[in-house]
């Protein structure tokens, strides 16, 4: 594992269908005593009361010819209980450890209320189908590897994140609702060994924004990929 010291912040591609395999060996290297995530309260809930239905439901709008294919094994991970609370789990049991998830609720119900009547359409379903077969954990490469060219053009024009204005916007809104949210955790394990883990953009310097890993820089705070970590 590349060398690190705390606190750092491990920024992740979500739906990496390693990553919770990923992750849980990087915490049990690192061993941090404060986890962070870049998971809200509400994404957890939902998938728990909802997530087994509509994996079902995936399931039976699937053609058992194309269950394999990349893209629906996109939206499978978009509906399982996403891999850094599973990590932060197998973590934390036997370990002494908080977990906290620290991302907005209200921006996650927003994001998955249109989920199932625009994701989860026979439609959508045939389409995606159709599209040529990419492995799941080859976009999910690739995604890291675009991530760390970003990052050695910093600060990075925002039109290279193939970001609308409003989600650029969001998103900006969102790192300073989780910086704050970090600041009162940290407030109350000022000593702790600390990893913060969310998704890879969060960790670049933006042109015109000031995202989390920018704001958290500031009080000493690192950054590595996962994929790095586990190699």
């Amino acid at each position: 594992m590349t060398s690190v010291n705390l606190p750092l912040m491990i920024g992740v591609v979500h739906r990496d269908p390693a990553g919770e395999d990923r992750l849980t060996r990087v915490l049990r290297l690192l061993q941090p005593e404060l986890l962070t995530l870049e998971v809200s309260p509400y994404a957890v809930e939902f998938r728990q009361e909802h997530g087994e239905v509509l994996l079902a439901k995936l399931d039976e709008l699937t053609s058992p010819f194309k269950a394999g294919h990349g893209q629906i094994e996109a939206i499978r991970e978009t509906l399982k209980l996403p891999f850094e609370v599973r990590a932060a789990q197998n973590y934390a049991n036997g370990n002494h450890c908080r977990v906290e998830l620290v991302d907005d609720s209200e921006v996650s119900r927003r994001l998955l209320s249109v989920l199932e009547s625009e994701l989860l359409t026979k439609d959508n379903i045939v389409h995606l189908s159709a599209q040529p077969d990419v492995p799941l954990s080859r976009t999910v490469d690739s995604f890291y590897r675009r991530t760390r060219r970003l990052l050695a053009t910093e600060p990075v024009p925002p039109s290279l994140l193939g970001f609308s204005v409003e989600r650029l916007a969001l998103l900006q809104v969102r790192d300073d609702r989780m910086s704050g949210e970090l600041g009162r955790v940290r407030e109350s394990l000022p000593d702790a060994r600390w990893v913060h883990v969310g998704g890879v953009f969060h960790l670049l310097r933006v042109r015109g924004l000031t995202l989390l890993w920018e704001q958290l820089a500031r009080h000493g705070m690192e950054r590595a990929f996962l994929d790095e970590l586990s190699d």
